[in-house]
C-alpha cells in the first residue's frame, strides 16, 4: 500500500502529466486561427436525449432546414459507433461580424412531421452543433453565482430542441437560436474558445425575422396533427474573452463534476482496502505460518490422514480444470481486454484522448484491442499447454473468436432494431465489413502468432504432483455455495468503485464528458488490489472447505462485482434516464440500454476475473510450494 507521502507524490505526478498534456496536441487537433472576415464553418451533427438512448442524425429530422449541397467530412470508427453524423450547414458565421437576425429557411411541416417534432420535444432531445470542434453548449452558472461573468460559467454540450409543458401537455419547438462565439486574439488571428447557444421558440410563419425584443411573442406550438409553416432564423454575436486560453477552452465542459467527490470516493476506497489488507495479513498469514510450520516433509505424510483443510488437497489442487479448453481462451482474452483498458487510460492521461479528438476513446480502444491479440494468444497457449492441451491451433482460433463472436452477434441483433428506428446509433454496413476485415487481418493473425509462441514455452511447473484418483469434494457450507459466495466476493470491490461508476454511466448515457483519467487510474489500482485480495480470501476459504476445483471459482470470484455493476445500471436506468419521464421510452431504447449495459458488465467481468484468477493462481502455488512435498 502507498503511504501518505507516496500518495502525494503520485498525485503530483498526475498533475504534472496533466500540465504536460495541456501543451501536447495531435497535429489534426491543433489550434486554428481565423482572420477577421473569414468564414467559420458550423457543422450539424445529431440530436440526443438524456432519457432516451437513441441518437438521430440532425438532417434525418423531417422538420429542420436542409441545405441543397450537404458535405460530410470523413469520420473515424469511434465517431461512427457513438452515433455521430457530422454534416455542413447553411448557417453563415463570419469572424468578427455580428448578425442581429437572419432567416435560414421557411419550412412547411406535414402533419406527420408536426407530430414527430412534438415527440422529440417531449422526449427532451438536445441538438449538437459544432464550431471549430467545440459543441454548441447550454450555459449554466456555478452554485452561488449571482451574475454571468465568464469565470463562473459551466457548459453542458447541446441545447434543447424545444420545451415541453408537462401540466399542459404542449410542446414548443425552438426555431430561433442566438449564438455567442467566444474568441481570443493571437496576433492577427483569432482562436475560438467558446460556443454558446441560446435557443428560443417564436411563432413565426412570415418568412422574415421576428421582433426579438418583443418578449410577449407567442411560442411555436408543435405536436398537432395538422400542416404548419415554420420560419427558422438565427443571430450571431462575437465576444472577445480574455479569461480563457485556447488550451483551456474545454475546462468549462469538464467542471460539472465536483473534484471533492472523486477524492471522497478515493478516501472511501483506501479505507476499505486498508481494512481488507488487514484481514488478509492477520487471518491468512498467521494461520498459514502455523499450518506450514506444523506440517513439513515426513510429518506431513505421517499426519495427513488426521488433518483437515487445504493441506489435504495437495494431490488435487493442481489438477487440470474442467473445460480447460474453454477457460484458457477465456483467460487469454481477458488479459487482452485488461491490457486494452490500461493502455487506453494511459494514453488519456498523456492528453492524446482529449475531448477535441472526437471518437478518440472508442477508436483507440479498438486499435489497442486488435494489437493486443498477440498477448491473448500467448497467455492462452501457455495455460492450455500447462493443462495438457495438444492442439495449439484450435486453442488459438478459439481465443480469437470466443469473446468477439458473442459481442458482435449481440450488437448485430440490436443493430437490426436500430436500423428499423433509423437511429444514427446503428452501425452502417460498411462499418460492419470494416470491423470484420480488421478482425480477420489483424486480430486473428496476431492471436495465432501469440498462441503458437505461448504453446512452445515450457508449461508452468507446479510445486506438487497430482494424484491419479481425484479426491471427492465434501458438502460445502451454505456461505461457500456458488451463488452466495459469488455475491459475497463481489460486494467489496463494488463498494470501491460505485461513486466513480455513477460518473462513468452518466458520461456514457447522458453525453457528459468524462475526462478524469487520473482519478480512474487511482480507483483502478485500488479496485485491482481489492479484487485480488478478495479472490485470494475466497479461494483459501474454498480450499479449507475441501473444494479443490478452484480454477473456475477464482475467475468467478474476481468477476463477481460485475453482477452489482449490472444491477446498478438497472437502478441508474430507472432513477436517472427514466426519472420524471416514465412514458418516453419504448422497446428499442430499453433494449439498447440493457444490451449495452450487459456488454459493459461483461467487459468489466473479463478484466477483474483475470485479475482474480492470476492472483489466486500465484497464491495457491505459493502456499503449496512452502510445504515442499515430493
Amino acid at each position: 500500500m502507498r503511504g501518505p507521502t507516496s500518495a502525494k507524490l503520485f498525485g503530483l505526478a498526475l498533475l504534472l502529466a496533466g500540465d504536460i498534456a495541456d501543451a501536447f496536441y495531435i497535429p489534426s487537433m491543433g489550434p486554428q486561427s481565423f482572420k477577421p472576415g473569414e468564414r467559420v464553418p458550423l457543422n450539424v451533427n445529431r440530436v440526443f436525449s438524456e432519457h432516451v438512448p437513441l441518437p438521430f442524425a440532425y438532417y434525418d429530422l423531417p422538420f429542420v432546414c436542409k441545405p441543397q449541397d450537404i458535405r460530410r467530412p470523413w469520420l473515424n470508427i469511434g465517431e461512427v459507433l457513438r452515433g455521430d453524423r457530422i454534416a455542413s450547414s447553411d448557417y453563415e458565421l463570419t469572424m468578427g461580424q455580428d448578425t442581429e437576425c437572419r432567416v435560414l429557411c421557411t419550412k412547411t411541416l406535414t402533419p406527420a412531421a408536426n407530430e414527430e417534432a412534438g415527440r422529440f420535444v417531449e422526449q427532451d432531445y438536445l441538438v449538437e452543433w459544432i464550431v471549430d470542434k467545440l459543441p454548441g453548449a447550454t450555459v449554466f452558472l456555478k452554485h452561488g453565482a449571482d451574475n454571468s461573468q465568464t469565470k463562473q460559467k459551466e457548459y453542458e454540450p447541446g441545447f434543447k430542441i424545444g420545451s415541453y409543458g408537462k401540466a399542459s401537455g404542449r410542446a414548443y419547438l425552438n426555431n430561433h437560436v442566438t449564438m455567442h462565439v467566444l474568441y481570443e486574439k493571437r496576433g492577427e488571428g483569432r482562436r475560438i474558445v467558446g460556443f454558446e447557444v441560446y435557443p428560443r421558440s417564436i411563432k413565426n410563419t412570415s418568412g422574415n425575422c421576428p421582433n426579438l425584443k418583443d418578449k410577449s411573442i407567442a411560442p411555436l406550438l408543435v405536436g398537432e396533427s395538422k400542416e404548419a409553416k415554420v420560419t427558422y432564423s438565427y443571430s450571431v454575436h462575437w465576444v472577445e474573452d480574455t479569461s480563457v486560453r485556447w488550451t483551456h477552452r474545454w475546462d468549462r465542459y469538464l467542471t460539472a463534476t465536483d473534484q471533492q467527490v472523486h477524492w471522497y470516493a478515493i478516501l472511501n476506497s483506501v479505507v476499505i482496502i486498508l481494512l481488507l489488507s488487514g484481514v488478509v495479513a492477520i487471518i491468512l498469514m498467521r494461520m498459514l505460518n502455523r499450518d506450514v510450520s506444523m506440517y513439513t516433509e515426513e510429518e506431513f505424510r505421517d499426519d495427513i490422514e488426521e488433518t483437515s483443510g487445504w493441506k489435504l488437497l495437495h494431490g488435487d489442487v493442481f489438477r487440470a480444470p474442467n473445460y480447460g479448453g474453454l477457460l484458457a481462451p477465456l483467460l487469454g482474452t481477458t488479459v487482452q481486454v485488461m491490457y486494452t483498458f490500461i493502455v487506453t487510460i494511459l494514453l488519456g492521461i498523456l492528453g492524446i484522448l482529449s475531448p477535441s479528438y472526437r471518437g478518440g476513446l472508442l477508436t483507440t480502444g479498438i486499435v489497442v484491442f486488435l494489437l493486443m491479440g498477440s498477448a491473448s494468444g500467448y497467455y492462452s497457449g501457455h495455460l492450455y499447454r500447462t493443462w495438457g492441451g495438444t492442439n495449439w491451433l484450435k486453442n488459438a482460433v478459439m481465443t480469437a473468436i470466443l469473446v468477439p463472436a458473442p459481442i458482435i452477434g449481440a450488437q448485430l441483433v440490436l443493430n437490426m432494431f436500430l436500423w428499423y428506428q433509423a437511429s444514427s446509433a446503428a452501425m452502417p454496413f460498411s462499418t460492419i465489413v470494416l470491423l470484420f476485415v480488421l478482425w480477420l487481418f489483424i486480430k486473428l493473425p496476431l492471436t495465432l502468432l501469440g498462441g503458437w509462441y505461448g504453446f512452445k514455452r515450457q508449461p508452468y511447473s507446479e510445486p506438487v504432483r497430482t494424484n491419479a484418483i481425484p479426491r471427492p469434494i465434501p458438502p460445502q457450507p451454505g456461505y461457500m455455495k456458488p451463488v452466495p459466495s459469488i455475491l459475497l466476493a463481489g460486494a467489496l470491490p463494488f463498494a470501491v468503485i460505485f461513486i466513480e461508476l455513477f460518473l462513468v454511466l452518466k458520461s456514457i448515457w447522458q453525453d457528459s464528458f468524462y475526462y478524469e483519467y487520473g482519478y480512474t487510474i487511482i480507483v483502478g489500482l485500488i479496485l485491482s488490489l481489492t479484487v485480488c485480495e478478495t479472490t485470494v480470501i475466497m479461494v483459501w476459504l474454498s480450499l479449507n472447505c475441501g473444494h479443490h476445483r478452484w480454477w473456475w471459482r477464482a475467475f468467478a470470484y474476481g468477476a463477481s462485482s460485475s453482477v452489482y455493476i449490472f444491477a446498478y445500471s438497472v437502478f441508474f436506468y430507472f432513477t436517472r434516464l427514466r426519472a420524471g419521464m416514465p412514458d418516453v421510452a419504448g422497446f428499442v431504447p430499453t433494449l439498447t440500454f440493457f444490451v449495452h449495459s450487459l456488454l459493459i458488465s461483461a467487459a468489466y467481468a473479463l478484466c477483474t476475473g483475470s485479475m482474480g484468477f492470476f492472483a489466486a493462481y500465484f497464491f495457491v502455488r505459493r502456499i503449496y510450494r512452502m510445504v515442499k512435498l515430493s
